[in-house]
């Protein structure tokens, strides 16, 4: 147990155990309102940064890129242009240049070529085989349905061989030929490439794969039964960027946080869609836990006897004095409860009951709304009237107070083991904290919870994506 916890629990039963006198029939009920408990659900962000390669989506383009890329098998089509040509990638798309967010690249070209020549009565139909290299321009984005696009367009051409056809001695140039062939289908040329990008280059599996990880019930304290549960609600992304060789962006999931208290929450049955994509300039860096300390009943009441049986307290000026002899801590729906045993002028046991809370300018946990319970008032009228003056109840509420120091730090490295946390192999959540502010105080039937409100940033690593 942390010091700050002992130092809570003597602060807690010291001023309290003056409450106290012994009769079986005033014992306070123990009874506690849930036995799961959950805390508030907080909206957060978990951002995923997300490089795509280069390099590696000119390998998607030439491995869904045909070889054939075109074909013209007749003399008699396109006007009886008496023409046939086959073209064919000689080797791998490239990337060679980036300016503005524009990527430039060039296909390299084998082209065979076959011209029906007539002349005095007779044909010819001599070929050819040449080489030349397509230039095009693309900017990347991110469509709705979350697949990768490019807006590609034609940049021109370059002869590496130019296409000749030699009929006898006579060299005839294919050039304007070849070159209005290229021209009329440079176009299409562009939207096959966007259309290999976009069939064979999605982000939405890997999203979904996320998204259903995410849902998963993860143990954040195998001591106290603590488990942290996230439901994705929405997806964001900011556009893309061109950084070096890489494309980047970041993908923020909305999800809500919830801790719970007690058995493990049953995982959700996996989604097979997400919500389109929504574009924002920036993805918040908000990420909200609550988490809290556990005190056990019983490490409070073993602290609390050491620290304060046989201790004797003073009432009007002396005129009666009463000394614990023993003494119990346990809850009763949102109040905690002590039971005091005394002697001297009151011989006996009296319940006190209090609403823990958590006070922001003392920075300490303090008893609200103190009071002896009903039925130790009711005994107190005939057997000790003079502890019903309410000086005792104002000086418990003055005097009790909780450091929450050592509860924070505590708190703090629950959060940075539960925000840094391998879900499975190359799929890791890591985050670093920036706020760390204790919040409500609940009576629970695990003990005396001190719950503590954190604020961090955190980022979904996925290997390989």
């Amino acid at each position: 147990m942390k010091p700050g916890f002992k130092g809570f629990l003597l602060l807690l039963v010291a001023p309290l155990s003056l409450f106290a006198q012994k009769e079986p029939d005033l014992k306070v009920e123990e009874t506690y309102t849930e036995k799961v408990l959950k805390f508030e659900r907080k909206p957060s962000i978990i951002s995923l940064p997300l490089d795509i390669s280069i390099e590696d989506i000119q390998a998607q383009i030439n491995k869904g890129l045909p070889e054939l890329i075109y074909e013209d098998a007749s003399f008699e089509d396109n006007k009886n242009d008496d023409f046939k040509v086959k073209v064919w990638r000689k080797g791998n798309l490239v990337f060679t240049s980036l300016k503005n967010d524009v990527f430039s690249y060039e296909v390299p070209l084998k082209i065979w070529a076959q011209k029906r020549v007539s002349a005095l009565g007779y044909s010819q139909t001599p070929a050819t085989t040449f080489e030349m290299k397509l230039r095009f321009t693309s900017r990347f984005f991110i469509g709705q349905d979350w697949s990768l696009n490019t807006q590609t367009t034609p940049n021109g051409y370059e002869w590496i061989s130019k296409p000749v056809l030699k009929v006898g001695y006579v060299d005839i140039p294919l050039s304007p030929i070849v070159g209005k062939l290229i021209d009329n289908n440079h176009a299409s040329f562009a939207k096959q490439i966007d259309q290999v990008i976009k069939e064979n280059y999605s982000l939405k599996p890997y999203l979904i794969d996320a998204w259903n990880m995410a849902k998963k019930p993860f143990l954040a304290s195998e001591e106290y039964h603590t488990w942290v549960k996230v439901e994705p609600v929405d997806i964001f992304l900011t556009p893309l960027k061109t950084v070096g060789q890489d494309l980047k962006t970041t993908i923020g999931f909305k999800v809500f946080v919830e801790t719970i208290v007690g058995k493990e929450p049953e995982a959700p049955k996996p989604v097979t869609q997400i919500p389109l994509l929504k574009t924002v300039d920036q993805i918040p860096e908000v990420f909200e836990v609550s988490l809290f300390n556990v005190i056990s009943y019983e490490e409070a009441t073993r602290i609390s006897k050491t620290m304060f049986e046989g201790q004797t307290f003073e009432f009007r000026k002396g005129k009666y004095k009463i000394s614990i002899t023993d003494m119990s801590i346990y809850g009763s729906k949102e109040y905690l409860v002590i039971e005091v045993q005394t002697k001297g002028n009151l011989k006996g046991t009296i319940y006190l009951k209090g609403i823990p809370k958590y006070d922001p300018v003392s920075r300490q946990v303090v008893l609200t709304q103190t009071e002896l319970d009903i039925k130790s008032k009711s005994f107190l009228v005939k057997a000790a009237s003079w502890l019903l003056e309410g000086t005792l109840e104002k000086k418990v509420e003055k005097d009790f107070g909780l450091p929450m120091d050592d509860i924070i730090k505590f708190a703090k490295a629950s959060v940075e083991s539960t925000i840094n946390t391998e879900f499975s192999k190359g799929v890791k959540m890591s985050g670093v904290i920036t706020e760390v502010v204790p919040g409500e105080v609940q009576v629970s039937e695990e003990g005396i919870l001190a719950i503590v409100n954190s604020k961090a940033k955190v980022q979904l690593k996925v290997k390989g994506l």
